[in-house]
């Protein structure tokens, strides 16, 4: 089932493509002096445009490329805005047959056989109006898997991939009608190009993403098993992917018993010497139960790194709380690291400048913002990460760091079960200083998301100091 984020996102540039494409539309109607008498197809049309270019947006925004991702703010933010509009793009394609035939009215049984295939008789438009009809079919039995009904992760990514169909499906509509978009010029160069670049984009991701995109071999070096939480550590076999604490990578593991199909998963851990990566897996779902299967020594892909989480954080500007609900932890898990210690500074004259980029906590002017992190949890035995917590502050201060409360951090593992449900003023209390100044970090499951930025808001915290992690594919 689609669940939409509460959370805004950038939505603004397909909402202007659209607008766009109605303005030279009507610009090219008045140009020719080309007027429909039939004023029902006026929204009929409206409403076919802004589907299609819609649709051209949403298989775009599947390619995972770097800049659109750094345009989003992440590839969370990405999916977000592909759900949002993908949605749109289904009730605008719904008005379009409807308003076709609603110059049928009142008589009802007409404007129903209009809606469905008819006989074409050489008839070219006719032809195009049964290829629209199979095309409104096949995405709204698509759509109706996706909004409605819950399947599978696998069957959910099998049936998504089907919409390339649905795309070469609307761009032979277009063609055969041959009317409003093959007719003026300025339209037919601005939709062609928009399914041009989709159907590009579809190619990219469904044949040659796996070959050309950032992929990287890992072999399991560890696997452990704490509740409902898989915690696998891999090594790189050859090239180390390297990474900022926060992102995450799509896993593929080709094993008998385990579904090969890329799933997101946040990279549990920091920059490393030994160059691992932890990854925090909760068995939820078909392919995640799977993953027992996994053992060490076996070979996996990864594909990435993906997001812009930290970002904030890593600029240095202002001190930080992290609210992390159940496995949403994960992405914090390297920013905590990083807030406690690095295993070397360098002068930012000899290092390379890759690294500089990545890793600007290794740099001996970069200085860690002060960290309070909240890591609840229903019970203490769905704490799968609290040791590895705990073991970071140990660790830095072997290293010869001081204690992390002497540095002004804060940890605390709240347990709902016995302390109740947290609230923001609960959090504002148990960090010094309040929350005004501070940057502050969500993630975990949508509906304590959406609460805690209802909540904080209430409290006066503007919305540019609330970053969230949104990534939630269905």
């Amino acid at each position: 089932m689609l669940t939409i984020s509460r959370i805004h996102q950038k939505t603004w540039p397909a909402l202007l493509t659209v607008c766009l494409t109605l303005v030279i539309w009507l610009g090219s109607k008045a140009y020719y002096e080309d007027w429909f008498s039939d004023p029902f197809k006026y929204p009929a049309k409206a409403a076919s445009l802004g589907a299609t270019i819609l649709m051209c947006w949403c298989v775009v925004l599947s390619t995972r490329l770097r800049p659109i991702e750094a345009f989003f703010g992440g590839l969370d933010k990405v999916y977000q805005v592909h759900k949002r509009i993908g949605r749109w793009a289904f009730f605008l394609i719904v008005l379009h047959p409807i308003f076709l035939s609603a110059h049928n009215f009142p008589d009802f049984l007409v404007f129903l056989q209009e809606l469905g295939f008819l006989e074409p008789l050489g008839d070219r438009y006719l032809w195009g109006h049964n290829v629209g009809v199979a095309t409104f079919l096949m995405m709204a039995g698509l759509m109706s898997l996706t909004l409605w009904l819950k399947i599978p992760y696998h069957l959910w990514k099998m049936t998504h991939e089907w919409f390339g169909g649905v795309l070469i499906l609307a761009a032979a509509h277009v063609l055969i009608v041959n009317r409003d978009v093959t007719t003026y010029p300025l339209l037919r160069i601005w939709v062609y190009g928009f399914l041009t670049l989709a159907l590009a984009s579809f190619v990219y991701t469904r044949f040659f993403y796996r070959f050309y995109g950032p992929r990287f071999d890992y072999t399991v070096s560890e696997i452990a098993k704490h509740g409902d939480v898989i915690q696998a550590t891999l090594r790189p076999v050859q090239e180390k992917m390297e990474f900022k604490p926060s992102q995450f990578v799509y896993l593929v593991v080709r094993k008998e018993g385990i579904t090969p199909e890329p799933h997101p998963y946040s990279i549990a851990s920091g920059y490393n010497p030994r160059n691992r990566i932890k990854l925090g897996i909760k068995q939820s779902g078909d392919h995640t139960r799977s993953l027992d299967r996994l053992e060490r020594g076996d070979p996996v892909l990864l594909y990435g790194p993906y997001g812009h989480f930290s970002d904030r954080f890593l600029s240095g500007v202002g001190d930080c709380v992290f609210i992390a609900g159940g496995i949403g932890i994960t992405p914090f898990l390297g920013m905590w690291h990083v807030a406690l210690h690095s295993e070397e500074r360098l002068d930012p004259r000899e290092a390379p400048e890759q690294l500089r980029r990545m890793h600007p906590e290794l740099i001996r002017t970069w200085r860690s913002p002060v960290v309070s992190l909240f890591y609840i949890c229903r019970t203490r035995g769905d704490a799968s990460f609290d040791e590895d917590i705990r073991q970071e502050v140990a660790i830095s201060r072997f290293h010869g760091f001081k204690a992390f409360e002497e540095r002004g951090h804060h940890y605390e593992c709240y347990i709902t079960s016995e302390q109740g449900r947290i609230t923001a003023a609960y959090v504002r209390e148990r960090v010094k200083g309040g929350l005004q100044d501070k940057n502050i970090f969500l993630c975990g499951p949508s509906p304590m998301v959406a609460s805690f930025v209802e909540q904080l808001s209430a409290l006066g915290v503007r919305a540019r100091q609330i970053i969230v992690e949104d990534f939630n594919l269905l």
